[in-house]
């Protein structure tokens, strides 16, 4: 026990003997930390935690009012320097939560830059050989203030009804979602009246009952019948919209970003534009004739993908293939030949003893 006791008392000596640490004053605490300046932060701390606890235990056992004044100075050092380093840890800790913070604003805010310059508002699978053509959105669509929402309805205007019913539609939906990560209020304040804006138009729009307005687009294949039909009446304008028709594969939804011509406007809202006309022009006509064969005037419509009776004009009216769309006769009987040797073998007798 005296050996034990004697071997905590002199602990101080012994750390200075051993590596110079000791927490026998001040000053050798202060020496102590001078010493641990060599070494990596982690150690620096573990050793000075180490020599309190020492010092506490010393301490405890000790009677001597000078050796006890003098231990508690030096660990008011130590506390001391462990009260800075925690200090440092927080505020290291605080800068890089500031740092994380200041980043992910920044994601939030370059989120919302893309969606509010996104126009895509109809979410569809593109398959490879998609690419090559015009898109099928409007460019230019956003929400980012009223000017931009009004300029937005402006860029809508001629366009399909549904088209239009459904990308206001998007675009409210995405607003609402960027709401929810903007702490701007300008940002906010501006959204929100875009927001408005498009609300306003949907309530004018179901009121209106502007999806009544909605011209469906019959087949390519059909319009090309129609073309056969009546080669000599079609206008230059219309054969010029069934050859877009034709470079966009019958996808009627690219016509809204290909233009009858540079910098003009797009065939979508020309095609609506020049049905308006015929639909009022012939509000009245018969549209088939004695033999179920579409009227001139019917035709002129349909020269435009469009008519009134479009069931009717599916089952009268065969579509037509581009050529590069049929088979050759010579293909034709090869495939067909293979086929047939196909269904052969599928019935083959090994093929059943097999099975």
């Amino acid at each position: 026990m005296l050996i034990s006791l004697h071997f905590i008392l002199t602990m101080g000596k012994d750390e200075k003997e051993d590596s110079g640490f000791g927490f026998k004053d001040k000053a050798k605490a202060e020496e102590t930390l001078r010493l641990l300046e060599e070494h990596d932060p982690n150690y620096r701390r573990l050793t000075v935690r180490g020599l309190l606890g020492r010092a506490k235990r010393v301490l405890s056992m000790t009677k001597a009012e000078e050796k006890i004044k003098n231990i508690k100075e030096a660990m008011e050092v130590f506390e001391n320097w462990l009260a800075d380093l925690e200090k440092d840890k927080e505020k290291k800790s605080e800068k890089k939560e500031n740092k994380k913070e200041e980043k992910k604003e920044k994601n939030s805010e370059d989120n919302e830059k893309d969606k509010e310059s996104g126009s895509d508002v109809e979410m569809e699978d593109k398959s490879k050989e998609k690419k090559e053509l015009p898109p099928d959105t409007v460019p230019g669509l956003g929400f980012k203030d009223k000017a931009t929402a009004e300029s937005t309805l402006k860029e809508l205007e001629g366009r399909d009804p549904d088209y239009q019913k459904l990308a206001v539609k998007g675009l409210l939906g995405r607003a609402k979602r960027v709401l929810t990560c903007t702490r701007d209020e300008t940002k906010l304040s501006n959204i929100k009246e875009a927001m408005s804006v498009f609300d306003k138009f949907l309530d004018d729009f179901d009121t209106m009952h502007l999806s009544k307005q909605n011209n469906p687009y019959l087949s390519l294949g059909i319009v090309r019948t129609c073309l056969n039909m009546a080669p000599d009446s079609a206008t230059d304008q219309q054969k010029a919209f069934i050859a877009a028709y034709s470079s966009v594969n019958g996808e009627y939804k690219r016509l809204r970003t290909v233009a009858e011509k540079e910098g003009g406007k797009t065939w979508d809202i020309v095609r609506n534009a020049a049905l308006k006309d015929l639909k009022e022009k012939h509000a009245d006509v018969k549209l088939f004739n004695e033999k179920d064969e579409p009227t001139k005037e019917h035709l002129e419509m349909l020269l435009w993908a469009y008519s009134p009776e479009q069931a009717r004009v599916k089952k009268t009216v065969q579509e037509t293939k581009e050529e590069s769309e049929k088979e050759s006769k010579e293909e034709k009987e090869v495939n067909d030949r293979k086929r047939r040797s196909s269904a052969r073998d599928d019935e083959s007798p090994s093929k059943k003893m097999k099975e």
